[in-house]
């Protein structure tokens, strides 16, 4: 719980609150761990809690009527998570779904708020929070409308594995994985790579990338 505690004090909201605040919080909060695949929250179900990420990832995830799911973006640790259905008692618009084995501690919006709304500085800051997530969604949306396959891929790559030119990168994602955070195929997405390969861009193996020619990677994923 001293990390915790610790990591409470840099966090946004919860920095903006007393150390009596940051004690009542770490003494009320409950702890979880999941594993590889499970969701934290379900995408229109009522999910009525703040949380906290100590370690591990996990991804946003929407599914539209049709079945085909689509990321939005990844948190990680030190990362705050605060359910839309706190503010609006309203369903999830999305799943927040563990890529990585994960620790969080949560707590419940009859706990959180009266500890938060002590402080308009919080409050604001949660503001900043949610309307962080929106613009995340809207580059997604943007990158559908406007932006082909090749770019939204290049444009993954770079932000995702974030590369040093001439050095191994392990491969974290599969392709299954690719597809969905760009809504596409992993055939599609397959082929793109191999695009990228024999244009001189990246080196691909079944284990690694190493990017070769950033330079046009990044131009590629700035086309509109």
């Amino acid at each position: 719980m001293s990390d915790l505690l610790n990591c409470l004090k840099e966090a946004p909201v919860f920095s903006k609150l007393t150390a009596s605040d940051h004690d009542e919080l770490v003494n009320l909060a409950t702890f979880k761990q999941f594993k590889k695949g499970d969701l934290v929250c379900w995408q229109d179900d009522l999910w009525p809690y703040a949380a906290y990420i100590e370690e591990g990832h996990a991804e946003w995830s929407m599914l539209s009527p049709e079945g085909k799911r689509q990321f939005v973006f990844r948190l990680g640790p030190c990362d705050a998570i605060w359910g839309h259905t706190i503010f609006d008692g309203q369903p999830m618009p999305a799943s927040l779904e563990v890529m990585t084995p994960m620790k969080i501690y949560l707590w419940h919006k009859d706990i959180v708020l009266p500890i938060v709304s002590r402080h308009p500085e919080a409050i604001w800051d949660i503001t900043e929070v949610l309307v962080t997530y929106m613009r995340h969604v809207r580059e997604v949306v943007y990158g559908f409308a406007f932006h082909p396959v090749a770019g939204r891929l290049a444009r993954l790559l770079l932000n995702h594995y974030q590369p040093i030119e001439g050095k191994p990168t392990p491969r974290d994602l599969t392709l299954d994985e690719l597809a969905d955070n760009i809504g596409t195929t992993r055939e599609l997405v397959s082929r793109t790579l191999h695009r990228f390969a024999n244009d001189g861009m990246i080196e691909i193996s079944r284990v690694q990338f190493i990017f070769t020619n950033r330079d046009q990677l990044e131009k590629l994923a700035g086309k509109e």
